[in-house]
């Protein structure tokens, strides 16, 4: 994917300064604290409003995972090796194990007759998006939303003090999967890609990005996503819901009776 870059974005660095900030500038640096979830609101509010050609998705996470130098990072599943190099063979053995699932989840689509799934046999990136989302194996794409609250709700459901925000730019999607050949990147829009009978994805407002072309034959810092990262943010979980604004409990993020989920979890119990 297309970094940033040097270009000056209006970030969380700005609230304080005033000044616009690189996406190298923002990736070294601290969050901005919040201290609740309308404050968390009204300062990306701010942070779109300063940046109108991009589209800001979020990720909730327990904490900012780094590089050696310090700089936030973000691998798709398919790419991490944490404290090693991911040598070449293995990750090939990565892009076996998802086509083998990838086929496997469509041919059982099809034996319950699943409404629908025409789109699904014709772009790999759909099924790679549901293997994803109910996180089955590895691939190539990463999960987004557009809600902060449910990105805030993932981040902070199972913290035991604070966790962190974080805003990526992307282009404008247009449709159930966007291509943008200019900023190398895929977006899949997860409510139009996944069956109806799959529950997860209509409470988590999600959406599966990725680098395009999405198959490549050994992790390049082209693939971290903290090149599209705009801002982050510390919350505390002691704080931050209110009566007015609470939190989406795991039994909503992750619903019960989910067919598609079942699905899954018998394509997951055979690796």
């Amino acid at each position: 994917m297309r970094s940033l870059g040097n270009t000056k974005l209006w970030c969380h660095l700005s609230l304080k300064s005033g000044e616009r900030n690189t996406n190298k500038e923002i990736r070294e640096s601290d969050p901005a604290k919040i201290l609740n979830f309308r404050e968390l609101v009204q300062t990306v509010a701010k942070i779109a409003n300063h940046n109108p050609d991009y589209s800001l998705f979020f990720r909730g996470q327990a904490k900012d995972y780094t590089l050696s130098s310090g700089t936030s990072s973000f691998y798709p599943t398919i790419l991490r090796s944490p404290g090693r190099t991911l040598i070449k063979n293995e990750l090939e053995e990565r892009y076996e194990t998802l086509e083998k699932c990838s086929n496997d989840l469509l041919a059982k689509l099809s034996e319950l007759k699943i409404d629908n799934i025409n789109k699904l046999k014709k772009f790999p990136e759909l099924l790679w998006s549901i293997l994803q989302h109910y996180e089955v194996c590895g691939t190539p794409l990463m999960d987004f939303t557009h809600s902060l609250r449910v990105a805030a709700s993932f981040a902070l459901n199972d913290a035991t003090s604070s966790a962190n925000i974080f805003v990526f730019a992307f282009p404008y999607p247009n449709g159930t999967i966007s291509y943008s050949t200019e900023e190398e990147l895929l977006n899949v829009r997860l409510l139009s890609a996944c069956p109806a009978e799959a529950l997860r994805p209509h409470f988590q407002e999600g959406y599966l990005l990725g680098s395009f072309p999405a198959r490549v034959n050994r992790k390049q810092p082209y693939l971290d996503f903290g090149r599209r990262l705009i801002a982050k943010f510390e919350i505390q979980k002691k704080s931050f819901w209110s009566r007015d604004f609470n939190e989406i409990p795991n039994t909503a993020l992750y619903p019960s009776d989910d067919k598609i989920e079942a699905i899954c979890e018998k394509i997951k119990a055979k690796l």
